[in-house]
């Protein structure tokens, strides 16, 4: 029977493609490629939405709130092995002004959330089968706030990317870091060869599950 993996993600999860404006080829898209190669063992399901934050704090696009919509999707895809939590970029941004403590509050939610669901004797029944799923996150990536992204971007973001790597790491909470994946020219979306890093990551850290 495989097992399930539920990627909860933005943009890099759904595989924006800057340079036409859609989604990159399916078999470039790094979940597809962890896919193709473990097609006996995991099923990947993948939940990407472009533009979706950690937290709650889109006013006007509300869809893009991430804790909003993280319960339905889990309960409707459980239950589940593994889940890897792929956000926070969005929340970086200047026009959201949240400090990293914030962000770092946000993304904890989702383990929080679902330790409480487990807790829960129903819950444990119906959406786990009574096994906790391994959590993983997948932290924000390096972006260029110096030239192509500085509209979206700037040091301070980088300075509080950095915070929120330190944070899990110094928590020892699992989770991907990378700080030189390859972007397409808008400084923010993975390219061909960022998948192609990514899928590399994530099944490195997969591994460890074996």
């Amino acid at each position: 029977m495989l097992k399930k993996i539920l990627v909860y993600g933005d943009s890099n999860t759904w595989g924006d493609n800057f340079i036409t404006g859609r989604r990159i080829a399916d078999d470039k898209q790094w979940i597809n490629i962890l896919r193709k190669k473990y097609n006996q063992k995991y099923l990947f399901l993948q939940e990407g939405l472009p533009g979706r934050l950690a937290g709650n704090d889109e006013n006007i696009k509300r869809y893009k709130n991430g804790q909003d919509t993280f319960i339905s999707t889990f309960r409707t895809n459980a239950p589940v092995d593994i889940i890897i939590i792929s956000l926070g970029t969005n929340d970086l941004q200047l026009k959201y002004n949240k400090t990293s403590e914030k962000i770092i509050s946000d993304l904890l939610w989702y383990k929080e959330k679902i330790e409480e669901s487990f807790n829960d004797i129903e819950d444990r029944k119906k959406y786990f089968n009574n096994k906790m799923p391994k959590i993983i996150y997948i932290l924000p990536i390096n972006f260029d706030y110096k030239v192509n992204a500085k509209e979206i971007f700037n040091y301070e973001c980088e300075i509080k990317r950095q915070e929120i790597i330190k944070y899990f790491k110094d928590a020892r909470i699992n989770a991907i870091t990378s700080n030189n994946m390859n972007l397409f020219e808008d400084g923010i979306h993975l390219n061909n060869n960022g998948h192609e890093t990514m899928a590399f990551l994530v099944d490195k850290e997969l591994q460890k599950y074996e």
